[in-house]
C-alpha cells in the first residue's frame, strides 16, 4: 500500500507539471518566415497561420493537435475565446506545429491535422475554422497510442464544421498542397524565437501569457 501511495503522488505531480508546462519540445532555432505555396488562410491572412476575428486585441496561439495540454487548453478556454472572437472583442492567430508527429501511430498525424486546419481556414470562414479546431481536440487520439485519425476521418470533421466540399475532398485525398511538416517546423522556429518551451503557448503584444493565471483571457479583453 505504501508503494502504491508513492506512485500515486508521482503521477499527481506529473499531471500537475503537464498542466503547467504543456507538451515539451526540444527543437531550437531562429525565426524564419513560414513557408508559402498554399499555406495561407483566408480566414487568416498569414502563411502558416489561421487568423480568426477582426477586432479587439490579438493573441497568437501555438498548438500541436496531438498535444494533451492543448486539448486541455481548448476545453478550458475554447468557449470563451470563440465567444470573444464572434463578438468582435478578440482576434486570434493560430499557429500549429507538428513536433509530436513522432509520437503518433501514423508518424505524421500532427502534420496532417495542421495541413487540414490551414485548408479549412483558407476555404471556410471563422465558424468553420473554430468548429474544426474544437472537434479535432474532442477527437484527439492518444499521444503514443496505437492509432490516430485517417485523412478520411479528419475530412469528415472538416465537413461537419462547415468546410466547403472541395476543401473536404482535398483533405480526404491528402491533396491540399500544404506541406504540414515544413509549416510546422517554421512555426516551431517562430515559437522558439519567442521563448516558447512547449505547447500551448499564447503570445500577446509579443510577450508570453502566463497560462497558470486562470484569468489571463479576461485581463487581455479588459
Amino acid at each position: 500500500m505504501r508503494m502504491h501511495r508513492g506512485i500515486s503522488v508521482v503521477v499527481a505531480v506529473l499531471v500537475a507539471l503537464l498542466a503547467l508546462s504543456g507538451c515539451a519540445r526540444t527543437v531550437a532555432g531562429t525565426a524564419v518566415a513560414a513557408p508559402s505555396g498554399g499555406a495561407s488562410a483566408t480566414a487568416g491572412s498569414d502563411d502558416g497561420a489561421v487568423r480568426v476575428g477582426t477586432g479587439g486585441p490579438t493573441i497568437t496561439v501555438y498548438l500541436d493537435f496531438l498535444c494533451p495540454a492543448c486539448k486541455n487548453f481548448e476545453t478550458t478556454y475554447g468557449t470563451d475565446i470563440t465567444a470573444a472572437v464572434r463578438s468582435g472583442r478578440l482576434t486570434v492567430e493560430y499557429r500549429p506545429v507538428s513536433f509530436l508527429d513522432r509520437q503518433s501511430a501514423s508518424g505524421d498525424y500532427s502534420s496532417r491535422a495542421l495541413a487540414a486546419f490551414l485548408q479549412v481556414g483558407r476555404s471556410g470562414g471563422t465558424d468553420a475554422a473554430l468548429g474544426f479546431l474544437t472537434s479535432m481536440f474532442l477527437s484527439q487520439p492518444q499521444e503514443g497510442g496505437s492509432s490516430d485519425l485517417t485523412n478520411a476521418e479528419i475530412a469528415t470533421i472538416a465537413g461537419a464544421s462547415g468546410t466547403v466540399d472541395t476543401a473536404v475532398t482535398k483533405i480526404r485525398d491528402g491533396s491540399t498542397g500544404i506541406d504540414g511538416k515544413a509549416v510546422g517546423a517554421a512555426n516551431l522556429k517562430l515559437l522558439t524565437a519567442a521563448g516558447g518551451t512547449g505547447t500551448p503557448t499564447v503570445l500577446h503584444d509579443g510577450a508570453q501569457v502566463a497560462l497558470t493565471d486562470s484569468g489571463w483571457l479576461q485581463k487581455i479583453l479588459g
